[in-house]
C-alpha cells in the first residue's frame, strides 16, 4: 500500500520561537512612575518608601547618556 501522506505531515510545529525584535533594554521615558503598577495617581505621594524600579531607571539614564555621548 501507497503512503499518501505529505512529508511534511510528521514534522512538529511549534517547536521553535524566533522574536525579531528583542527587547534589550529600558529607557528613560520606560522608567516614567506613570508606568509604575504602584502609581497612586496625579498628585498623590507613591505608596513606596524606595522606587521598585530605581537601578532599572538609574541603568537607563547611564546608556542614554552614554548614547548621547558617542554621537
Amino acid at each position: 500500500m501507497k503512503n499518501n501522506k505529505n512529508p511534511m505531515s510528521n514534522h512538529k510545529r511549534g517547536t521553535g520561537t524566533r522574536i525579531y525584535d528583542k527587547f534589550e533594554h529600558w529607557s528613560v521615558a520606560d522608567c516614567a512612575c506613570e508606568n509604575c503598577i504602584n502609581y497612586a495617581g496625579k498628585g498623590k505621594p507613591c505608596p513606596l518608601e524606595k522606587c521598585c524600579i530605581e537601578d532599572i531607571r538609574q541603568e537607563a539614564i547611564r546608556r542614554e547618556a552614554a548614547a548621547k555621548g558617542k554621537a
